[in-house]
This record gives structure tokens, sequence and C-alpha cells, in this order.
């Protein structure tokens, strides 16, 4: 059993080390996970393992995972409001093999603490090329929640995990305490926008006089992208990650079609009139 031929880690990937945010903000905001920053100063390392069972009842421990640790190096860009740590492991079990019988992937709090919990996921879901994607749940008001992406690599898979936790608000600058607009609202004034949610196009057919400006913006936690079908490629907006948007102004009449270069399943079709 085969999902796909293997790849090299592609931007698509890359680009889930911000997906993470909106699992963090679902799991009570910034602010209440500033409270519980101290418990975590040293961002990890955080120890985890792939078990045999559920999260809700644990089995072995059948597959051991690089520990989740905080990049080290030089602040580029914005002082961010979350840290996100990550693992990277290739592991001897073909992502079938993991699929057939339940497996959890658990994380630790610490080498000194591995009987406590933090964060926990159920492996399951729908496989997208030969990728499959996974929430990590918050254990024991841990502060920490994030995703993992199994991919698969013949007869081993490459696991990828990545665990947000929200800086105290006089390290972030206060933005720990601040809420997070939505994308929608940040972005500039578009005659149309079209929300890219739950691995779809809302509006996914638009009727628009020429001249109108449309927006993507992507609502998932997951990268999407808006690429054209047709040769003119007038609409490639690259890989969208949370967050991120795309505009595009219509001036020809015509129909555009575009597809989620990821997601072969997400279309969509500008009518310009």
């Amino acid at each position: 059993m085969t999902f796909g031929s293997h790849h090299a880690p592609s931007v698509r990937t890359v680009a889930l080390t911000i997906m993470v945010l909106a699992a963090v903000v679902g799991s009570g905001g910034l602010s209440a996970l500033a409270a519980r920053h101290d418990d975590h100063a040293a961002a990890g390392p955080y120890p985890a393992h792939i078990h045999t069972g559920t999260c809700d009842a644990l089995g072995e421990v059948v597959h051991p995972l690089t520990d989740a640790s905080h990049a080290e190096g030089e602040q580029r860009g914005t002082n961010p409001s979350l840290i996100v740590t990550t693992s990277i492991t290739t592991i001897p079990a073909s992502l079938a093999d993991l699929l057939a019988a339940p497996h959890a992937l658990n994380v630790h709090r610490g080498a000194d603490d591995m009987g406590t919990y933090v964060a926990c996921g159920d492996l399951g879901g729908v496989i997208v090329g030969d990728e499959l994607v996974i929430g990590l749940s918050e254990l024991g008001d841990s502060g920490l929640s994030g995703v993992a992406i199994l991919q698969e690599a013949g007869e081993e898979t490459e696991v990828r995990f990545y665990l947000t936790l929200a800086k105290p608000a006089e390290d972030a600058g206060g933005a720990a305490s601040t809420p997070i607009a939505s994308p929608v609202a940040d972005a500039a004034e578009a005659d149309v926008t079209v929300e890219i949610t739950d691995f779809a196009y809302r509006d996914a057919t638009l009727e628009v006089p020429a001249g109108t400006t449309v927006r993507w913006v992507n609502n998932d936690v997951v990268p999407h992208t808006v690429t054209s079908t047709s040769d003119d490629g007038a609409l490639m907006s690259g890989t969208m990650s949370l967050g991120d948007a795309f505009t595009f102004t219509f001036t020809e009449p015509g129909t555009y079609e575009y597809i989620c270069s990821f997601h072969d399943n997400m279309v969509g079709t500008v009518v310009v009139t």
C-alpha cells in the first residue's frame, strides 16, 4: 500500500512552521498561554515518541523521535510572540503500517520529567499526496499545541512536528496580550474576498465585472495556492500559509479557472464580464 512517490521536503512543508498559530489560539488565546510560559522558559527540548494506541489510551513506545527544540541563531525580522520548537525524525516504518493500527505521537515535558505529557495527537486523517497532517492537542494545561507532518519515504516515514508556546508580554513587546486580527481585516481593500477555509475556496465560482480586484485569504492551518490551470499563468500566488493573502485585478473579460497546487480537489473559477 503506497500513497505516492517520495519527494524532498517542499516549501509547503517548511511553511507549516507558522500554521500552528491557529491551534494555539484555539487552545485559549495568547494571553492565557503567556501566564503558563514560566514552566517552559527554555522552550524545550521536549522528548517525544510514537506509541501504539491512542492519546486516551497510550500503549508501548515503538518509535522514539528527536526532541523538539527551539532553533538557535540570530533573530531576523519581527520579534515573534510565539516560540516554535521543531523535531525531524525518519523512522523505520511505512506510513501504511503506522495507519494500519492505532498509533499516537506523544510529547513529554522534558528528559527529567518524562511522566508529564504536554501534547499528543492520534495518527489518522486524509492523505494528501504522500503526507498526513495531524494536530497535537494540549495536555495538562501545558500551553503547548501544534501539528505533525508524516511524509511517506518508501518503507520509512519522515516525521516532523512543531510545537508553539507564547512568550510573556514583556518579551514580545506586549503582543502576547493583544488579540490577533483577522487576515481579512489586515489586508488592503479589495472588491471581493475569497476565504480559503476547510480545504475549499469559499465563493469558489465568482462572476465579476472587468476591473474587479479579488483577494484570496488562507484561513486554513495548512498551506494552499491559487494557481491558474491555463497556460497564461494569470493566477500564481505561490505558497500561502495561514493568514497570507493574494490579490489579483481582473482587467480582461474571460473565464479564469484555478486550483490549489497542493490539493487538486480544490478548484475555483472567476468569470469576468
